[in-house]
């Protein structure tokens, strides 16, 4: 089983893709995938459209919510999205959306929010001044019952130093999507426990493709597998 924990859906001329999205899962064999989008008239709308997509797949679909901690209705869009009925996790970008995650004051409410949810945040980490690992510990050890998913094992500039993050943070899971150095992915199945890595494809922006195949270039056993492409995600969300 694969479940794609980190994939977006993206929306041509006003229109959502849905039917592309679902195809690609088809072509390469996905389960089920977490869907967020960052395009839309707004994040409510944006958020009740993945929303409504997984009302309409109940079985392959999972709704994870954007927010844009930067606006001033960060808050009152944590509240809209927390308040729908299948938002299974909540996505911030500092890097897309401009901002220090550890000074920016809506983050702490959103992640309080969060946690009084029960529903983990995924965070973009990785690429120049705005997304690094570290401004996203910062806040998260204030949080000790939220599970962080950092993303993309802080890309190229910060995968070795995610790596370390996630070891010493017991809330704390790496996203491999988006990461293809050898020496970051191998630090990672070498120094941390398969139950701290979950799978994902950065789709559309990334080929479904890379996201699986990377895998191949290591000696990970059947068990291994299991766990970092379905079993990690479903005790998370409780499927």
């Amino acid at each position: 089983m694969i479940i794609d924990i980190h994939a977006h859906l993206k929306r041509v001329e006003g229109v959502y893709q849905t039917q592309a999205l679902l195809e690609d899962m088809d072509r390469h064999g996905i389960d089920m995938r977490v869907v967020s989008t960052l395009s839309g008239r707004s994040i409510q709308a944006a958020n009740q459209a993945v929303s409504d997509f997984a009302l309409e797949y109940p079985d392959r679909i999972l709704a994870c919510a954007y927010i844009n901690a930067k606006l001033e209705t960060a808050v009152e869009d944590t509240l809209h999205a927390l308040a729908l009925p299948n938002i299974r996790m909540l996505e911030l970008n500092s890097f897309e959306d401009g901002y220090y995650p550890d000074s920016e004051a809506h983050v702490v409410e959103i992640f309080r929010l969060a946690q009084e949810k029960g529903l983990p945040i995924k965070v973009f980490s990785g690429i120049g001044a705005k997304a690094m690992p570290h401004q996203w510990e910062t806040v998260a050890k204030r949080f000790p019952d939220l599970t962080i998913i950092y993303l993309h094992m802080g890309c190229f500039d910060y995968g070795y130093a995610c790596v370390d993050i996630v070891a010493r943070n017991a809330n704390a899971l790496i996203e491999t999507s988006n990461q293809y150095e050898m020496q970051v992915l191998r630090k990672a199945f070498g120094h941390l426990d398969s139950s701290n890595i979950v799978s994902g494809s950065l789709y559309p922006e990334r080929l479904t493709s890379n996201g699986l195949d990377v895998f191949n270039l290591f000696d990970l056993s059947q068990s291994q597998k299991e766990m970092i492409f379905a079993q990690n995600v479903m005790r998370l969300l409780k499927l």
